[in-house]
C-alpha cells in the first residue's frame, strides 16, 4: 500500500522510439520558374507556367511553392494567398510541402475579389489530406531552425495522415523548421504507426496525430502557435502479433513536440486521443520496460529546452494504454505529458481529460488524468485542473492502479524532478483502480519530486476502487528516502474529500503543510506512516464557501462569508488566479481566489491613446461598465468621448489624446446605476515623440 506506482519507475522511455530522427532523402518537386514576393493561388485558378498573379492564380500549394523560389539563391523567399476554398494534391507527401531553405509565409481567407483583406471567418480556407497525405511538412536538412522559417495564418488542415515510414505529425510536421501557426486548425488528422505480424521488436510508433514538432539534440525547432485549435485528432501506435512482445507507442494525439522550443497562447486541445497499440497474446513488457503505452492524449512534450502554454485550453483528451496478453499498457496524461523538459503552464484549463491503461492478465494502470510529468521542470501559474480522471483497468489476475486523477509527478532514476505551482484549482478529479489495486492520489500524486504549492485550492476529489485507496487529495511518496518527495504545501485550502486528505509515506523528503484550511474532509489531515518528516504548521478549520462546486459549474471562488479571507501567513504572491490583486483586506485569503470587487485591468498603449481590458470579478453582478478619466489642463477629451463613458463590453480604445497631456482613467462596475466594484487607477502621459515611459498605477 506504501510503494508508488508499479511501473513509471521502468519507464526510461526509448525515445528513439517515440521518433525517428533520421531524415531520408525525398524526391524534390521542380525546379520554380519565377519568383515574386506575393503569389496568388485559388481552386478556380491553373498550374500553368505563369500562374500566380492575382488575374491568373495557381490552382495548388505546390504550384505556388515553387513560384516564390529565389532565382539566384535557390531558397524560398515569399508570400502565398489563398482564396477561399479546399485544396489538396496528388503527391503522397502532403498538400504543401516545404523543402527548401528560405522564408515562407501562407495565408488563407482571400477572396479572388479582395486579395488584400484575410477574412478567415467568411472565406474558409481548407487544406483537405483526404486521409491520404499530409496538410502541410516542413522539413530542413540542416537541422538549424534558422535557416527555414515558415509562418502559416487563417486556415484549416483537415483529414491529414502521417506517412507510413514515418507516422508522425498527421495534420502538419515540422522537421526542424521556426514554425508560427496563427489563426489555425487542425482537426480530423492521423499519425499511426504500421503493424507487424513477425514479432519485430520495432512496431512503429505514432506520434502528433494533429501536429509533430521535431527538432534535434542542440538544434531545437522552434514554434510560436497563436490561436490554434488543435481537435479530433488521432496517434495510433501500431499493432503487433500474439507472439510479439509489444504493442507499438502512441504519444500526442493533438500535439507531439521534441528537441523543441514551443511557446503557445490561446491554444485549444480538445477531444484527440493517444491509443498504444495492442498485441494480445503477447508479455507486454521487454528487456523490463513496458512498451505499449499511450503518452499525452491531447499533448506530448519530450526533451524540450522550453515551452510555454499560456491562456491554453486542455479539454476532454485521452491517453490509452495498449491491449496485451499479460502486461496491459500504461495511459499516461490524459491531457498533457511532460517528459524530461522545462516550461512553464499559466492561466490555463485542464479539464475533462482521461488516462487509461490496456487489458491483460494485469491490467494496465491509467496516470496523471490531466497532467503527468516526468523528470521535469514545471511552473504553473494561474491554472484550474479539473474534472480529469485515471482508469487502472481489470485484469484477469490483477487489474491496474490507478493515480493522480488530476496530477501525476514523477522522476526518474538519476533526473530531478520538480514542480512549483501557486494560484492553482486541483478540483472533482478521480482516480480508479481496477481489481485487487489501489487507487491513490485522486487530485494529486507526488512520487520522488520537489513539490511546491502555495495558494492552491484542492477540493472534492476522489478514489475509487474495490481497495482502500491512499491520498483522496494528494499522495506523497518515494521510491527511497533520498528520492521521495519533498517539498510545501502553503496558505491553501483543502476540502470535501473522503478520508483523510493527504497521505505521506514513509520515504518522502521533509514536507510542510502550512497554513492551510481544512473543510469538510475526513480525520486526520495528513496520514503519516512510519516516521515520515512531515509537519502540519498554523492549520485552520472554516466553511471556505465556494461559490459552486462540483459539477457542473466547477467554480470555486470564494463567497464573502468565507473562512478563507485575510488568514494567509508571510504569503507574498501577488495576485490570485483571476489576477487581482493580493491582498484585498488586511491580509492575503488562502487559496487559489481573492475576495475582491477590484475589477482586474490591463492597458495597451497605442498612438495617442491606450487600449484598456478588464474582467468581470467572479463575485460581482455588474450588468454596465462606466469608464472615467481626468485630464491636465487644455488636453482634450478622448475621441470616444468625454469623461464618463457606459459601456457594456469589456475593452475600451481611447484615442486621439493630446501628446505631452496627462491623463487617469479608472473602470467601474455598475449594477442597475450603483457602482459595485472598480479597477485601481491607471496613469499615464501621452509624450510628444511617441517616446513611451511605463504607465503608472495606483
Amino acid at each position: 500500500m506504501d510503494q508508488p506506482l508499479s511501473r513509471p519507475g521502468r519507464i526510461a522511455l526509448a525515445l528513439a522510439l517515440i521518433v525517428n530522427a533520421t531524415f531520408v532523402l525525398l524526391a524534390l518537386p521542380s525546379v520554380a520558374l519565377a519568383s515574386g514576393s506575393i503569389v496568388y493561388v485559388a481552386p478556380s485558378g491553373a498550374d500553368t507556367p505563369t500562374c500566380g498573379s492575382a488575374s491568373q492564380p495557381c490552382a495548388t500549394l505546390e504550384a505556388g511553392l515553387e513560384r516564390i523560389v529565389h532565382p539566384a539563391t535557390g531558397r524560398y523567399a515569399g508570400e502565398i494567398r489563398l482564396a477561399a476554398g479546399t485544396y489538396t494534391y496528388p503527391s503522397n507527401r502532403a498538400v504543401a510541402f516545404i523543402w527548401r531553405r528560405g522564408v515562407v509565409t501562407i495565408r488563407g481567407g482571400y477572396s479572388t475579389g479582395d486579395w488584400n483583406t484575410s477574412n478567415p471567418a467568411a472565406n474558409v480556407t481548407i487544406l483537405d489530406g483526404e486521409n491520404v497525405r499530409r496538410g502541410i511538412w516542413m522539413t530542413n536538412s540542416t537541422f538549424d531552425a534558422a535557416q527555414c522559417v515558415v509562418t502559416i495564418e487563417g486556415l484549416t488542415v483537415t483529414r491529414g495522415r502521417a506517412r507510413s515510414d514515418d507516422p508522425s505529425g498527421g495534420g502538419i510536421l515540422n522537421d526542424s523548421c521556426t514554425l508560427t501557426l496563427r489563426n489555425v486548425t487542425i482537426t480530423n488528422s492521423v499519425a499511426r504507426g504500421q503493424d507487424n505480424t513477425n514479432a519485430n521488436p520495432a512496431t512503429s510508433p505514432g506520434s502528433g496525430g494533429g501536429l509533430s514538432i521535431r527538432g534535434v539534440p542542440d538544434n531545437p525547432a522552434v514554434a510560436t502557435l497563436e490561436n490554434v485549435v488543435i481537435s479530433s485528432n488521432q496517434a495510433i501506435g501500431g499493432n503487433d502479433s500474439a507472439s510479439a512482445p509489444r504493442g507499438g507507442l502512441a504519444s500526442g494525439g493533438g500535439l507531439f513536440a521534441i528537441n523543441a522550443r514551443v511557446r503557445a497562447v490561446h491554444l485549444r486541445v480538445e477531444n484527440n486521443i493517444a491509443r498504444a497499440g495492442d498485441a494480445p497474446g503477447s508479455a507486454g513488457v521487454t528487456g523490463g520496460i513496458q512498451f505499449a503505452d499511450g503518452l499525452g492524449g491531447g499533448i506530448f512534450f519530450a526533451l524540450m529546452p522550453s515551452f510555454e502554454l499560456d491562456r491554453a485550453q486542455v479539454l476532454n483528451n485521452r491517453a490509452e494504454g495498449g491491449d496485451a496478453g499479460n502486461q496491459g499498457g500504461l495511459g499516461l496524461g490524459g491531457g498533457i505529458k511532460i517528459e524530461l523538459s522545462a516550461g512553464s503552464i499559466t492561466n490555463s484549463i485542464i479539464q475533462g481529460n482521461r488516462a487509461e491503461g490496456g487489458a491483460g492478465a494485469n491490467g494496465g494502470a491509467g496516470h496523471g488524468g490531466g497532467i503527468f510529468s516526468t523528470s521535469s521542470t514545471v511552473t504553473i501559474e494561474n491554472v484550474q485542473v479539473l474534472q480529469n480522471s485515471v482508469q487502472g483497468v481489470n485484469g484477469s489476475t490483477v487489474g491496474g492502479n490507478g493515480g493522480g486523477g488530476g496530477i501525476y509527478l514523477i522522476a526518474t532514476p538519476g533526473a530531478g524532478s520538480t514542480v512549483t505551482a501557486s494560484n492553482i484549482v486541483i478540483a472533482g478529479n478521480s482516480a480508479q483502480a481496477g481489481n485487487g489495486a489501489a487507487p491513490t492520489g485522486g487530485g494529486l500524486d507526488c512520487v520522488d519530486t520537489q513539490l511546491t504549492l502555495r495558494h492552491a485550492t484542492i477540493a472534492n476529489n476522489e478514489l475509487q476502487g474495490s481497495v482502500a485507496g491512499l491520498g483522496p487529495a494528494i499522495r506523497l511518496v518515494g521510491t527511497s528516502s533520498s528520492a521521495g518527495c519533498g517539498g510545501e504545501i502553503s496558505n491553501s485550502i483543502i476540502a470535501n474529500h473522503t478520508g483523510s486528505p493527504i497521505y505521506a509515506s514513509s520515504s518522502i523528503k521533509p514536507f510542510t503543510v502550512a497554513r492551510a484550511l481544512f473543510f469538510n474532509n475526513g480525520s486526520p489531515n495528513i496520514t503519516v506512516a512510519g516516521s515520515a518528516p512531515m509537519t502540519e504548521q498554523n492549520s485552520l478549520s472554516g466553511n471556505p464557501q465556494f461559490v459552486s462546486p462540483g459539477a457542473p459549474n466547477f467554480d470555486y471562488h470564494i463567497q464573502a462569508g468565507s473562512a478563507a479571507r485575510d488568514q494567509a501567513l508571510n504569503s507574498t504572491t501577488a495576485g490570485d488566479i483571476d489576477g487581482q490583486a493580493r491582498p484585498f483586506g488586511d491580509a492575503s485569503d488562502v487559496g487559489a481566489d481573492e475576495y475582491s470587487t477590484e475589477i482586474p485591468l490591463a492597458f495597451s498603449r497605442i498612438p495617442r491613446g491606450v487600449t484598456l481590458s478588464w474582467r468581470t470579478p467572479p463575485v460581482l453582478p455588474i450588468t454596465q461598465y462606466r469608464i472615467e478619466y481626468t485630464k491636465s489642463a487644455g488636453a482634450s477629451d478622448a475621441l470616444e468621448g468625454p469623461s464618463p463613458i457606459t459601456l457594456s463590453t469589456t475593452t475600451l480604445t481611447l484615442s486621439g489624446l493630446t501628446r505631452g497631456a496627462t491623463y487617469t482613467i479608472v473602470v467601474v462596475g455598475l449594477n442597475g446605476g450603483s457602482e459595485v466594484g472598480r479597477s485601481q487607477e491607471v496613469t499615464l502621459t501621452i509624450w510628444q515623440h511617441e517616446v513611451f515611459l511605463p504607465l503608472v498605477v495606483r
